[in-house]
């Protein structure tokens, strides 16, 4: 009797184990959908009958998928759903060039990725929505008519990081990257011959830059603002931008940005101006919330290497 209601246990719980591995599999597939510039006849998104553009692809899209995308010009403007990933065979071989250049190229929902692709003229090059946590990876982004990336203002949760790593970002109207108030990292891209700032980032925004080579550009290398902010930088390249190296205002509230192991070298300008928009904010004051560390160099900058406090309307 006794064996008997073992096996019986036994048979029941290689039943159970038999309905949930399956469903655990499924919850956790991830579809992939490849997609080939130069697909013809049947296509499916099967790596044998790839479609022909992205947008067909995006389209076909049920929750959590890649894109795999094949050499070739690709003219659309991409809009990504939540939980997509573009993957490019490489940035120099896949080109995404706008269809209407007064959208942006492309646009990032939640929980997406862009990688090893080539984003121009559009409006901007790729725009982060708000509430969307997005990764932009081994890009090159250039020839926009305003910013390369353009990443609209939210919360600066971690949750909805965005990262940009390993880009280059280049020749655009604008800025190199723009972001309102957002939690960012922005590390190891190039950032060259942008007609606005290199980097610009809104007040209160939260962020860590970091091994980025930022020169060339029409305005200054990084704009930040210290109110409200957490913006730590560190081992930046700052070069022969057209005005200053780093501008900074700052208009009394509490925020904190550092600087540590930078070269700010041969800027038009000041290598840190330091401005703010009324009276009243003491050296004590700027230098409790910016900092610097003596193992940045700061030399042959036009202006000088740290202007006095400036005041501006």
């Amino acid at each position: 009797m006794q064996a008997n209601k073992a096996k019986l246990i036994v048979a029941i719980l290689a039943v159970v184990v038999i309905i949930a591995v399956p469903s655990l599999v499924l919850s956790s597939h991830k579809s992939k959908i490849y997609v080939d510039a130069n697909a013809k006849n049947t296509q499916d998104g099967s790596i044998d009958h790839p479609y022909k553009t992205i947008g067909q692809a995006m389209k076909a899209v049920k929750g959590k998928a890649e894109i795999h995308v094949a050499k070739g010009l690709y003219k659309e403007n991409v809009k990504m759903k939540d939980k997509v990933s573009i993957f490019g065979a490489s940035e120099d071989s896949v080109i995404i060039e706008a269809k209407d250049r007064d959208e942006a190229v492309v646009t990032m929902e939640d929980e997406t990725v862009l990688n090893k692709v080539t984003v121009k003229n559009g409006t901007y090059g790729v725009k982060v929505d708000d509430d969307a946590k997005a990764s932009i990876i081994k890009c090159v982004i250039k020839n926009n008519k305003k910013d390369g990336i353009y990443i609209k203002a939210d919360g600066i949760k971690k949750s909805k990081m965005v990262s940009i790593s390993k880009n280059e970002i280049k020749n655009n109207n604008a800025a190199g990257i723009y972001s309102g108030k957002r939690r960012l990292s922005i590390s190891e891209n190039e950032i060259t011959d942008n007609d606005g700032d290199g980097i610009d980032i809104e007040k209160g925004a939260s962020a860590w830059i970091a091994d980025n080579k930022i020169s060339s550009n029409d305005k200054s290398g990084m704009k930040l603002r210290v109110d409200g902010s957490d913006i730590w930088t560190k081992s930046n390249s700052i070069r022969k931008n057209n005005r200053e190296g780093i501008e900074i205002s700052f208009n009394g509230a509490v925020g904190r940005i550092d600087i540590a192991k930078s070269k700010i070298i041969d800027n038009d300008r000041y290598g840190i101006a330091r401005v703010q928009k009324f009276a009243g904010i003491n050296n004590s004051v700027w230098n409790k919330y910016v900092t610097f560390n003596n193992k940045n160099t700061i030399e042959s900058n036009k202006s000088g290497s740290v202007s006095a406090v400036i005041s501006a309307k």
